[in-house]
């Protein structure tokens, strides 16, 4: 069993904000690109007020062990 690959959750993420149809979203994007997939960052998500949130990998857990801080693990990337 391999668990959830973060691009996985990546897509998730993206498709729940965007089905959420709210007025106030203006734009979603995966951070991630080819050339820098480990990138902790996953989401970005902008608002109408210029507001931007970001969505964070903070910590990987397998095992019952956890990677270091804001470190994201080859297994876990697609």
């Amino acid at each position: 069993m391999t668990g959830v690959q973060l691009s996985d959750l990546d897509e998730l993420i993206m498709r729940v904000i965007t089905e959420s149809d709210h007025p106030e979203i203006t734009a979603v994007e995966v951070v991630p690109t080819p050339g820098r997939p480990d990138n902790h960052t996953r989401v970005r998500v902008d608002f109408a007020d210029g507001a931007s949130v970001y969505v964070m990998v903070g910590e990987v857990r397998r095992g019952g062990r956890a990677t270091e801080a804001f470190t994201v693990p080859r297994e876990v990337m697609a």
